[in-house]
């Protein structure tokens, strides 16, 4: 062990599915020791740590315009009569789903060019 280059082990407990999964990756990445695909994984590939906040948001905004519009439509066609301040909820419920998704899209964007200029 002295004259290794590496010299330090690790040990890991795998159910029997986990390790067919993990075998087939392994198969995948062409590599020929359980080693070798471990340090693939670990040292070549990036870590990415997603903040899913703005998508929780932008899921309660979509939920509640879908639910808005949904009872607009029923009593529409309930009634036949659909209200101007109706219509201008819509669309300020809208105009609100489109600027959590341009809020989303800047993040991406920025964290791509942060991802490229590394």
């Amino acid at each position: 062990m002295d004259n290794r280059k590496r010299n330090n082990q690790l040990k890991i407990y795998l159910t029997d599915e986990e390790k067919k999964v993990f075998e087939k990756k392994m198969k995948l990445a062409n590599c020929k020791t359980m080693s070798h695909f471990l340090r693939k994984c670990v040292l070549e590939k990036e870590i990415y740590v997603v903040d899913l906040e703005p998508f929780r948001n932008l899921q309660w905004l979509l939920s509640n315009a879908t639910n808005n519009i949904n009872q607009i439509a029923k009593a529409t066609n309930t009634t036949g009569v659909i209200y101007k301040n109706e219509i201008e909820s819509m669309n300020r419920q809208i105009e609100k789903l489109s600027e959590e998704i341009w809020q989303i899209h800047s993040l991406l964007l920025n964290k791509s060019k942060e991802s490229s200029d590394d």
